[in-house]
């Protein structure tokens, strides 16, 4: 028997005479407006499988009583107004396989416990709450959870160990916390893993190495810690990565240069309004767009030397490029080639010289092309009015005076030539 009310207009306090439905399996009363307490009465109905008060504006501390539901599942309490502590009861529910309380007000430990009492979960969901305290040790014991996300809390200490023992794991999201000491290289058991989120806390230590284990690994976020030292040789072996986020690190040395490290992926390393030096020739990611799927790359602001790879130039796929605030050399005309879906390149602030190539004309959906603060000379090309998508670029000589959608223009800090531009009058 189930009672099934979501996505109602439904509001008020649950009643409480709900507790006379002796037989109930399944209550699901998600995504209403009801408000004020759990009522105890729930935890009464002893045949009850799955709870779902989700997506409601419900206050109160989670009863006690919940941890007699035996046969309990699932349990979904998400986005409401829950306070309080997670109540120890709740790791008596020997059978729950989800649980989520996410976005939520409670606060103090994750029970100690969970992970020894509650090892049949498949997911836990605990972010966007003010949990404080350390993760618990005995969470290395869920050898059947695929989703542990923890993120937008106040948890401290480190990152333990045992985490490494969850080989189920596809979902490991630890982000914007309190979290301290180095990464484990526990984590490198996690064959399963497919997204690793560890960004906005207060790591420390090197990379480790048997990070290069994570072969399912897409989705890699460690940006914002204190992260020093190399990026490890060994994530060369990540060849499903798709998108790596290292921003705001302390990160050194130069690039991986094994495997096909990268050849598709987001490239996100900038270092944004931090002072970090990260020294890395980008001429080592010499296949970084093997895969020919690389949409964006974003290495601005860092130390970056050397000329752009002959990959890079190749690559088709691009959509965004971000490579400002570096210190690549090279000749502009033979660094780039064409882009057929590019739609944004920053190329300022670089050492770049040479004149602009015809071909930028040939990217027909480009829409801000930012070349300023380099050493360019020579004359626009005409070629770039066929580029008719251009918002952005600077001021507007006579050969491009067809573009009607440009809004900016800036080639400032360089050596360009050519007529006075007096086609810029009629915009």
């Amino acid at each position: 028997m189930g009672l099934h009310l979501p996505n109602n207009l439904l509001y008020g306090s649950i009643p409480s005479h709900i507790g006379n439905l002796s037989k109930l399996i399944i209550l699901d009363l998600s995504f209403n407006s009801f408000s004020g307490n759990i009522p105890s009465e729930i935890c009464i109905l002893k045949s009850l499988e799955w709870i779902s008060l989700a997506e409601n504006e419900i206050t109160g501390p989670i009863p006690a009583s919940i941890g007699s539901l035996h046969h309990l599942s699932k349990l979904y309490l998400k986005r409401n107004r829950l306070s309080g502590s997670i109540p120890e009861q709740v790791c008596n529910l020997s059978k729950l396989t989800e649980l989520d309380l996410s976005q939520n007000n409670f606060s103090r430990n994750i029970p100690s416990n969970i992970g020894r009492l509650l090892s049949s979960l498949s997911q836990l969901i605990l972010n966007a709450n003010n949990l404080t305290g350390p993760i618990p040790i005995s969470i290395g014991s869920m050898h059947n959870l695929s989703r542990l996300v923890l993120v937008e809390n106040r948890l401290n200490g480190s990152i333990p160990k045992e985490v490494g023992m969850m080989r189920s794991l596809v979902m490991l999201d630890l982000s914007v916390n309190y979290i301290t000491g180095p990464i484990p290289p526990s984590l490198g058991n996690l064959s399963n893993s497919v997204w690793l989120y560890l960004y906005g806390n207060n790591l420390s230590g090197s990379i480790p190495n048997e990070i290069g284990q994570l072969g399912s690994l897409t989705t890699m976020q460690l940006s914002s810690n204190n992260l020093p030292g190399v990026i490890p040789t060994s994530m060369g072996n990540l060849t499903k990565l798709s998108s790596l986020y290292l921003f705001e690190n302390k990160l050194s040395g130069s690039t991986p240069q094994e495997g096909q490290f990268l050849q598709r992926s987001a490239i996100l390393l900038s270092c944004h309004h931090y002072n970090y030096h990260i020294t890395i020739s980008v001429v080592h990611y010499l296949n970084i767009c093997r895969g020919r799927l690389l949409a964006y790359i974003s290495v601005h602001n860092n130390n970056l030397t050397g000329h752009i790879p002959p990959s890079l130039k190749n690559c088709k796929s691009l959509y965004r490029v971000r490579l400002e605030g570096n210190h690549f050399t090279g000749n502009i005309s033979e660094a780039f080639g064409v882009y057929p879906n590019l739609n944004y390149i920053a190329l300022s602030n670089v050492r770049f010289y040479g004149e602009l190539s015809p071909k930028w004309g040939q990217c027909h959906n480009l829409t801000s092309l930012q070349i300023s603060n380099n050493k360019i000379s020579g004359k626009i090309p005409p070629e770039l009015k066929h580029a008719t998508q251009l918002q952005q670029l600077g001021k507007i000589p006579p050969e491009i005076g067809v573009l009607s959608n440009l809004e900016h223009l800036n080639l400032a800090s360089n050596n360009l030539s050519g007529p006075n531009l007096e086609s810029a009058q009629s915009y």
